[in-house]
């Protein structure tokens, strides 16, 4: 309706002279057996189709004409025909249009209302309006291009392709495709698989009960309650993801992505944009690029890679691995091993229950091991800046400390054992036990308690 109103308008303004109106009303009903399938072909106007137990199809049509005068807006519209006719094991409703014309300003419009029986297939084709479908009990292929696309309350596996309109489908028993362009695209309680796509338009995914595909570019996505893996790609749009009781998987580009509540792993990966996390109930797998990453409650380990962007985790009960440049990198409560390489900026290491490796390059180093955890290893590099390390009380060390241009100190009881020197000291804390090395360059070295 809204595009009719507009074409009219359009018109009308174009002239500056009034406009004549006439409307005929079209109706006829033909059956259709069982297992056979309603092919809609149709442009400018609407498509509504409702699903009934009755096996036969009803089709009103209201066709619109404006013109000039009232004379020329019903000649054009009385050479507008609606065929019902078999076609290829089923029937087929097409909407005719006089192909040639005299007159100018012409504006007209077909709005069809069809009820077909709730077990035959749908095949719908339209341009210039909007496309619904309700209650069918069968699979069903809509192609629109200028107006929004709804199926509802429907069964079976439905395919949904639209240009520069909307398409939403929801409490769909079956599987859903849906490939979108130019407008938004909303698939909501769907119990089976979705393959969603779309361009230059939002996707919003809710209560998918099977895997969950996005593909697309230009637009933001969010999922929530997603049943099965989710498979997301997207470019220059944020991602959100919510309460996924699978696997997760986002590959964007110039976009942020926020993952909270994964019930399997996680593996994020976005330029430019930040990276944010919470409750990955196993693995995680983060790559970056010009991106900070923030992330807490991981239920296995965690991989990152990233440039340009702070890194933080907390709550890891695996191990950790990072790998930075130009990042910080602050990881708090780890449960296992953590090794975290970055350049020129600062790394901390915080209650690490595991061995703890840091390679850095002009950037401080910070590391405190957990107490109770036992003796683990602990290897600290760095240069031109400071390494500090706090070892964990009753737990034995043996120290081998080298640095130049710095000093190196210990608030910890070190029995020396081995060469003493400028910038040099091994010993022993505790009586010795797991290797505690620590390299500088240009970097003081302090060995706390």
């Amino acid at each position: 309706m809204r595009i009719e109103i507009s074409f009219l308008l359009l018109c009308a303004c174009a002239t500056g002279a009034p406009r004549e109106e006439y409307r005929r009303d079209f109706q006829k009903a033909a059956p259709l057996p069982a297992g056979q399938s309603l092919r809609i072909e149709h442009s400018q106007g609407s498509v509504s189709v409702r699903a009934q137990t009755k096996a036969e199809v009803s089709v009103a049509a209201a066709i619109r004409c404006s013109a000039n005068t009232a004379a020329e807006a019903r000649a054009f519209c009385d050479q507008i025909q609606i065929h019902v006719d078999p076609a290829g094991g089923g029937l087929a409703v097409r909407t005719e249009y006089p192909t040639t014309w005299t007159h100018r300003n012409l504006g007209y419009s077909v709005n069809l209302e069809i009820a077909m029986p709730e077990t035959s297939p749908l095949d719908v084709r339209n341009r210039f309006g909007n496309v619904t479908v309700q209650g069918l009990h069968a699979g069903a292929e809509v192609r629109n291009t200028n107006g929004n696309v709804v199926i509802a309350a429907s069964r079976g596996r439905q395919h949904v392709e639209n240009a520069f309109g909307d398409i939403e489908v929801y409490s769909n028993e079956g599987d859903v495709s849906a490939a979108g362009q130019n407008g938004k695209l909303r698939a909501t309680d769907i119990n089976g698989a979705a393959t969603l796509s779309n361009r230059f338009g939002g996707v919003r995914a809710t209560n998918i009960a099977r895997t969950l595909t996005i593909r697309g570019n230009n637009m933001p996505v969010e999922v929530e309650r997603a049943g099965g893996v989710a498979d997301i790609t997207s470019t220059f749009g944020d991602v959100r993801v919510l309460d996924a009781k699978s696997n997760v998987i986002v590959r964007n580009q110039n976009g942020r992505i926020n993952a909270s509540g994964i019930g399997g792993s996680a593996d994020l990966e976005t330029t430019f944009a930040e990276i944010r996390f919470t409750g990955i109930a196993r693995g995680l797998t983060v790559r970056g690029q010009n991106a900070p990453v923030t992330g807490d409650t991981v239920g296995e380990n965690a991989v990152v890679e990233t440039t340009f962007g702070a890194v933080d985790l907390r709550g890891v009960k695996g191990g950790v691995r990072v790998t930075a440049q130009n990042s910080p990198i602050r990881l708090t409560d780890i449960g296992g091993e953590v090794y975290a390489k970055t350049t020129f900026a600062a790394t901390t290491i915080e209650n690490a229950a595991g061995p703890i490796t840091v390679e850095s390059q002009n950037g401080s180093v910070s590391a405190s091991a957990r107490q109770g955890a036992g003796c683990k290893p602990i290897a600290l590099r760095t240069t031109f800046a400071p390494i500090r390390v706090t070892v964990a009380p009753n737990t034995g060390y043996t120290v081998n400390a080298r640095t130049s241009f710095g000093r190196i100190k210990s608030q910890a009881d070190l029995t020396l054992t081995g060469q003493i020197g400028e910038g040099s000291l091994e010993g022993k804390i505790g009586g010795g036990g797991c290797e505690l090395r620590l390299t500088g360059q240009n970097s003081n070295i302090d060995i706390l308690k």
